[in-house]
């Protein structure tokens, strides 16, 4: 380790660190309450200031909520891919083995031997937690992995706090359940024409093959996400602070759900719409 890379651990770990009962507290301002949902999207840096491993950070998040909450992760099994481009691969998601492409800290909370996984072949939520098996149960069996029967729907039941420690906006996956909500303002269809097929390992090791609606290149091209993260900033709904050295974004699943039919009601939607043909 050079010079500069030692002063800037020095600095982090006198200056801009926290432990778990600072992560409490500032879950405790955010407005999360013991019992309540959250779900965490994250990327884990060396020095985010926290004094502690991956696994103590989900154990202080776990304490915080207590045995009446729970607690959600996402688990896709690719990174820098669509959806398409991974089904297009035929690699099967094994719910047992195969590894969480979404941080270190998700691929932790994986292995706890309390936490679930659902069984959809894109879109895999990690709950641990009450009521955490129904949370993930027959993800497979819909055809939408972000659509009214999916667990994403649960999330806008319970008013989930949407939590990014150290990502953006656009790792919130949240809101492909609200793009599917409003798909009827586009213009264009979100989903491809035809589905996919994509491949699970059940718990039993059982093969299931489950058909998946993508989202059509169109709607990845058109969509304009910084127009709703600014919606939401102005609003007040989308917040943002540092706690030690980690950013935190935090938004809960009905403001979002809110702030996002607003947006597509009053303009400019979140999409640019293409040009009408004669």
């Amino acid at each position: 380790m050079n010079l500069r890379q030692r002063l800037k651990t020095a600095v982090v770990k006198h200056l801009f660190s926290y432990d778990a009962g600072d992560l409490g507290r500032f879950l405790q301002r955010s407005g999360l309450q013991r019992g309540d949902t959250l779900m965490l999207h994250s990327s884990w840096q060396p020095l985010n200031g926290f004094k502690g491993t991956p696994a103590q950070f989900g154990a202080a998040l776990r304490e915080y909520l207590g045995p009446e909450g729970l607690l959600v992760m996402p688990s896709l099994t690719y990174h820098n891919q669509s959806s398409a481009e991974f089904l297009a691969g035929g690699k099967p998601m094994d719910v047992r083995r195969s590894p969480s492409a979404m941080g270190l800290l998700t691929e932790v909370f994986r292995r706890n031997k309390e936490v679930v996984r659902s069984l959809s072949p894109t879109h895999p939520l990690l709950a641990w937690g009450k009521d955490a098996q129904d949370f993930i149960a027959d993800h497979e069996k819909t055809n939408r992995p972000f659509g009214p029967q999916s667990p994403f729907a649960k999330l806008l039941e319970r008013n989930a706090l949407l939590l990014c420690l150290d990502v953006g906006f656009s790792s919130i996956t949240f809101t492909h359940f609200v793009e599917d909500r409003l798909q009827d303002t586009l213009p264009f269809p979100l989903y491809e024409t035809e589905p996919m097929t994509g491949t699970v390992i059940g718990r039993d090791g059982q093969q299931i093959e489950c058909a998946v609606n993508v989202l059509s290149a169109v709607a990845n091209r058109q969509r304009r996400e910084p127009r709703l993260i600014e919606h939401l900033t102005r609003a007040g709904s989308l917040k943002q602070k540092r706690l030690g050295n980690s950013r935190m974004t935090w938004i809960r699943t009905a403001d979002l759900v809110t702030g996002a039919e607003s947006l597509a009601k009053l303009g400019p939607h979140f999409f640019d719409m293409l040009p009408t043909t004669a």
